[in-house]
């Protein structure tokens, strides 16, 4: 039988929490620096383009960050989820 995956108390509580704060510090970098890529290209760059080159660019950079904190939140998702599972699925219930 394998030991459980979670065990109980505030001081051996941090592996349900491994790599959430990574996670949430770049959800915040990407999202900060998402923005001031969208500002600074509008003030910089933007004149040099035609209005749709532009457009594409704001919607490509709007969707390309989501997409990559999407990512970043379903591989932990998942890593979660297969802790739980070791802890309630393969566990021997007595």
């Amino acid at each position: 039988m394998k030991g459980p995956a979670f065990s109980m108390g505030p001081a051996t509580a941090v592996p349900f929490f491994r790599g959430l704060r990574a996670r949430i510090l770049a959800t915040l970098g990407l999202l900060a620096g998402g923005l001031c890529w969208v500002i600074l290209y509008l003030a910089f760059l933007a004149e040099r383009f035609a209005w749709y080159q532009n457009l594409a660019v704001v919607l490509a950079s709007l969707l390309v960050v989501p997409f990559v904190v999407l990512a970043i939140w379903i591989s932990w998702g998942l890593s979660l989820g297969r802790r739980f599972r070791r802890a309630l699925w393969d566990d021997d219930f007595y």
